[in-house]
Protein backbone atom coordinates (compact mmCIF):
# COMPACT_ATOMS: atom_id res chain seq x y z
CA UNK A 1 0.00 0.00 0.00
CA UNK A 2 2.37 2.92 0.80
CA UNK A 3 4.86 2.03 -2.29
CA UNK A 4 1.38 2.07 -4.33
CA UNK A 5 0.94 6.20 -2.32
CA UNK A 6 4.92 7.07 -3.02
CA UNK A 7 4.80 5.82 -6.93
CA UNK A 8 1.53 7.95 -6.99
CA UNK A 9 3.13 10.71 -4.87
CA UNK A 10 6.80 10.80 -7.05
CA UNK A 11 4.61 10.52 -10.64
CA UNK A 12 2.09 13.54 -9.21
CA UNK A 13 5.84 15.34 -8.35
CA UNK A 14 6.85 14.70 -11.99
CA UNK A 15 3.91 16.02 -13.64
CA UNK A 16 3.81 19.00 -11.55
CA UNK A 17 7.75 19.74 -12.96
CA UNK A 18 7.10 18.86 -16.15
CA UNK A 19 4.06 21.34 -16.51
CA UNK A 20 6.26 24.49 -14.86
CA UNK A 21 8.68 23.84 -17.43
CA UNK A 22 6.16 23.26 -20.40
CA UNK A 23 4.41 26.47 -19.73
CA UNK A 24 7.38 28.47 -21.17
CA UNK A 25 7.61 32.12 -20.65
CA UNK A 26 4.17 34.83 -20.31
CA UNK A 27 2.77 35.84 -23.00
CA UNK A 28 2.78 39.45 -20.78
CA UNK A 29 5.54 40.74 -18.47
CA UNK A 30 5.05 43.31 -16.20
CA UNK A 31 8.20 45.11 -15.12
CA UNK A 32 7.92 45.86 -11.61
CA UNK A 33 11.07 46.96 -9.12
CA UNK A 34 11.83 48.55 -5.84
CA UNK A 35 12.83 51.68 -8.50
CA UNK A 36 9.37 51.75 -10.41
CA UNK A 37 7.59 52.11 -7.21
CA UNK A 38 9.25 55.07 -6.01
CA UNK A 39 9.48 57.13 -8.78
CA UNK A 40 7.38 55.44 -11.89
CA UNK A 41 4.52 52.58 -12.57
CA UNK A 42 5.54 49.11 -13.91
CA UNK A 43 6.22 48.39 -17.36
CA UNK A 44 4.33 46.00 -18.81
CA UNK A 45 4.64 44.51 -22.53
CA UNK A 46 4.10 41.75 -24.76
CA UNK A 47 6.42 39.02 -24.31
CA UNK A 48 4.46 37.11 -27.50
CA UNK A 49 4.16 40.10 -29.72
CA UNK A 50 8.17 40.59 -29.42
CA UNK A 51 9.58 37.09 -29.86
CA UNK A 52 6.16 35.85 -32.47
CA UNK A 53 5.33 39.12 -34.06
CA UNK A 54 8.23 41.12 -34.08
CA UNK A 55 10.61 38.18 -34.54
CA UNK A 56 13.40 39.54 -31.53
CA UNK A 57 15.65 36.90 -31.01
CA UNK A 58 15.57 35.86 -27.27
CA UNK A 59 19.06 37.26 -26.35
CA UNK A 60 18.49 40.72 -27.58
CA UNK A 61 16.80 40.94 -24.36
CA UNK A 62 18.51 38.17 -22.34
CA UNK A 63 22.07 39.07 -23.96
CA UNK A 64 24.06 36.64 -21.27
CA UNK A 65 21.56 33.59 -21.71
CA UNK A 66 22.86 30.88 -23.32
CA UNK A 67 20.05 28.24 -23.98
CA UNK A 68 22.41 25.37 -24.39
CA UNK A 69 23.27 25.48 -20.67
CA UNK A 70 20.51 26.78 -18.98
CA UNK A 71 16.62 26.02 -19.11
CA UNK A 72 15.29 30.11 -18.61
CA UNK A 73 17.23 32.77 -18.64
CA UNK A 74 17.56 34.85 -15.26
CA UNK A 75 16.17 37.91 -13.67
CA UNK A 76 17.59 40.95 -15.58
CA UNK A 77 17.93 41.93 -11.43
CA UNK A 78 20.36 39.14 -11.23
CA UNK A 79 22.79 40.49 -12.82
CA UNK A 80 21.83 44.23 -12.87
CA UNK A 81 21.46 45.68 -9.13
CA UNK A 82 19.67 49.07 -8.32
CA UNK A 83 23.09 51.06 -8.22
CA UNK A 84 25.95 50.30 -10.74
CA UNK A 85 28.40 47.61 -9.78
CA UNK A 86 31.55 48.09 -11.34
CA UNK A 87 30.97 47.68 -15.35
CA UNK A 88 27.92 46.44 -14.90
CA UNK A 89 24.70 48.74 -15.71
CA UNK A 90 22.58 50.03 -13.03
CA UNK A 91 18.60 47.90 -13.32
CA UNK A 92 17.18 51.17 -14.31
CA UNK A 93 20.00 52.11 -16.90
CA UNK A 94 20.26 48.45 -18.45
CA UNK A 95 16.12 48.55 -18.95
CA UNK A 96 16.59 51.83 -20.41
CA UNK A 97 19.46 50.87 -22.97
CA UNK A 98 18.32 47.49 -23.83
CA UNK A 99 14.50 49.02 -24.58
CA UNK A 100 14.53 52.33 -25.75
CA UNK A 101 17.64 51.35 -27.57
CA UNK A 102 16.07 49.18 -29.61
CA UNK A 103 12.86 51.04 -30.43
CA UNK A 104 15.07 54.29 -31.20
CA UNK A 105 17.88 51.76 -33.95
CA UNK A 106 14.03 50.77 -35.13
CA UNK A 107 13.00 53.88 -35.54
CA UNK A 108 16.60 55.19 -37.44
CA UNK A 109 16.10 52.95 -39.75
CA UNK A 110 12.35 54.25 -40.47
CA UNK A 111 10.63 51.16 -39.21
CA UNK A 112 7.23 51.34 -36.80
CA UNK A 113 8.47 51.03 -33.22
CA UNK A 114 7.46 51.54 -30.13
CA UNK A 115 8.09 54.49 -27.40
CA UNK A 116 11.41 55.98 -27.35
CA UNK A 117 11.54 59.12 -25.12
CA UNK A 118 7.98 59.46 -22.97
CA UNK A 119 8.31 57.84 -19.42
CA UNK A 120 4.29 57.92 -20.01
CA UNK A 121 4.36 55.70 -23.26
CA UNK A 122 6.05 52.71 -21.03
CA UNK A 123 5.19 53.45 -17.34
CA UNK A 124 2.06 53.29 -16.21
CA UNK A 125 0.90 55.80 -14.43
CA UNK A 126 2.14 55.49 -10.38
CA UNK A 127 0.01 53.84 -7.94
CA UNK A 128 -0.93 56.30 -4.93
Amino acid sequence: MRKGIMGILVIGVLVGFLTVSLAGPPDVIKIEHKYTAKKKGPVTLSHAKHVKEYKVACTECHHKWQKEKEKQPKKCSDCHKEKKEGKVLSLKRAFHKNCMGCHKNLAKQGKKTGPTTKCSKCHAKKAK
